[in-house]
């Protein structure tokens, strides 16, 4: 999977709350539709982010998911 659509409502949340923990870079990662048993867990954007004061410490944020109206 080399794109993924998501809730701009939920990229806009997540650029507050980077902003508002004082981040300057994040990484955004695809994490690829798994199967658990009989449950379908959908794509989705998994962000991680740093500080230029820190660059050594990721934190990992909430994922967004994948949009299914797009496939």
């Amino acid at each position: 999977m080399d794109r993924i659509v998501v809730p701009v409502a939920d990229l806009l949340s997540l650029a507050k709350e980077l902003e508002a923990d004082g981040m300057d870079y994040v990484e955004l990662t695809i994490l690829e539709p798994q199967k658990d048993g009989d449950e379908i867990i959908p794509a989705s954007l998994w962000p991680s982010a740093s500080s230029t004061s820190h660059p050594d410490i990721w934190t990992d944020y909430d994922d967004i998911e994948h949009v299914s109206d797009f496939d």
